[in-house]
């Protein structure tokens, strides 16, 4: 999957930030509580951080920085109430969007309302290649 090509096609919005190094990527993976798919990986490597608009719920999608993640990992409050999520991005007001790990990989994607807690993630892709296909559209 080239996430340069997919969201530099012509009628895509995305506000891209500067990629991330592959040692800040090595950090985040070493912490992370699961393997993260290698298309969210690239696309970190393209942009470290960022937003625009989602073909999905919730409709907008802000990526978080590598620094963020990293950060995430070790919250012990975030992982003692979200402990079968991983939290990689929100849509800018309540709700985060995070890999599922309810399931085994490919890692469904969920938004999840963190003030309603676990139970109000709503699935919206089956993976991490599908979500991309959705990011950068109205």
């Amino acid at each position: 999957m080239n996430i340069e090509e997919i969201l530099s096609q012509p009628g895509r919005t995305w506000t891209r930030e500067k990629p991330a190094s592959d040692e800040e990527i090595d950090t985040l993976a070493s912490c992370a509580r699961a393997k993260f798919p290698a298309a969210y990986l690239d696309l970190l490597r393209f942009s470290n951080g960022g937003e625009g608009p989602l073909r999905l719920a919730p409709l907008w999608f802000q990526l978080y920085s590598v620094e963020d993640c990293i950060r995430l990992c070790h919250n012990t409050e975030i992982i003692e109430r979200f402990p079968d999520f991983m939290f990689f991005g929100n849509n800018g007001g309540l709700e985060s969007i995070a890999f599922d790990l309810r399931v085994g990989p490919p890692w469904p994607i969920v938004a999840v309302d963190q003030i309603a807690g676990s139970e109000s993630a709503e699935s919206i892709a089956s993976d991490f290649p599908s979500f991309v296909s959705a990011i950068g559209l109205g």
